[in-house]
């Protein structure tokens, strides 16, 4: 759906008045976005004071491998958002208006300050305070506790709507482009890669957010922060290891990329574990290194890399992957890694 369409869509509506502008937004690789940040109408209005965002899947993804989803994930998306919302109001917002076909989701803008936390990792100054130390592990101890809640409050799959509950976004949208293709550029990995695809295919605990990390949440200002986690377009039935694992790439990652941040950021994943184990799942330390190993080798290897590693961080990072799918390293191994070669002054950020 293109931007003359969803205006269209929501005039008709009665969300938005005909006069009204819909301003693109950054949507990432798999979605058009647009802000309306002024003739919103009626009870949207009350509800959004900033304004609204409004998104639309693509069918095409903007990476340089071919990458095709089938656009019903927007409904999935939906519903998940709503869920998720339940369980935790303050920190996903709320669904204000959607449509399943073609799919078009209506959400609020963020309060005024608030900003995307992968960018301020990626660029904050380390003596700025967005990247303090007890910011970033309050930060974590917050994800975990919102993500084990949403775990823990949907183990009952049944009572799920059945959107989510069908549908093949884990194997389109992840296990294949991450865990296959990977295999297929690094065919010593495959049999470990390809075995942990069919795991995770299999595993049907509760729902998984399938996209948790940095660059889907918005924080507030201070040191322990509001937040929004966002983008559910990878809500699947399965198992809770997935966002763990994803979460943890993401803080590696950045661990590598920011040697003046290292330390806070094995900081943050301690916070993230510790409130995850108090409210969400049980899940094992050994699964969870594992497939942490294999998302961090996707992310350097697979169909969608992270644009940020240069060729020295991105070794580490393949180092460690190894370590974590081969060498069966622990979480606290693999961050030890990073921190002696951040200490090496041999990872640049």
């Amino acid at each position: 759906m293109n931007a003359h369409e969803a205006h269209q869509v929501l005039v008709a509506a009665g969300i938005i008045e005909p006069t009204t502008t819909l301003e693109p937004l950054s949507g990432g690789v798999s979605c058009d976005v647009w802000r309306v940040a002024s003739g919103v109408q009626g009870e949207y209005r009350a509800q959004a004071p900033e304004g609204l965002v409004i998104k639309a899947p693509l069918a095409q993804l903007r990476t340089p491998a071919l990458w095709q989803v089938d656009i019903s994930r927007g409904a999935a998306e939906t519903e998940a958002l709503r869920v998720m919302h339940t369980l935790t109001p303050a920190s996903v917002p709320p669904v204000l208006w959607a449509q399943d076909d073609p799919p078009l989701l209506v959400v609020p803008f963020a309060p005024p300050g608030w900003q995307d936390w992968r960018e301020q990792m990626l660029t904050a100054p380390a003596d700025d305070p967005a990247v303090g130390a007890r910011r970033l592990a309050n930060i974590g101890e917050h994800l975990g506790r919102v993500l084990g809640t949403w775990h823990a409050g949907t183990v009952q799959i049944d009572d799920l709507p059945e959107v989510l509950r069908t549908g093949t976004r884990l194997r389109d949208l992840r296990t294949n482009p991450f865990h296959r293709a990977t295999a297929t550029e690094v065919p010593a990995w495959a049999g470990v890669l390809n075995a942990l695809a069919e795991e995770l295919e299999a595993s049907r605990r509760c729902c998984v957010h399938g996209d948790f990390s940095p660059k889907n949440v918005l924080v507030a200002a201070g040191e322990d922060p509001d937040l929004w986690v966002l983008d559910a377009e990878v809500a699947h039935i399965g198992d809770p290891v997935f966002d763990l694992a994803y979460m943890a790439t993401h803080l590696l990652l950045k661990g590598i990329h920011r040697a003046d941040l290292s330390h806070r950021c094995a900081g943050t994943q301690e916070g993230f574990a510790a409130a995850y184990q108090r409210f969400g799942l049980p899940v094992d330390a050994q699964w969870w290194a594992r497939n942490t190993g294999a998302i961090v080798a996707a992310r350097v290897k697979g169909v969608s890399r992270v644009p940020y590693l240069d060729p020295p961080q991105a070794a580490t990072a393949l180092r460690v992957a190894d370590g974590l799918l081969c060498a069966d390293w622990s979480l606290a191994r693999a961050w030890q890694e990073v921190l002696t070669v951040a200490a090496a002054g041999q990872v640049v950020g």
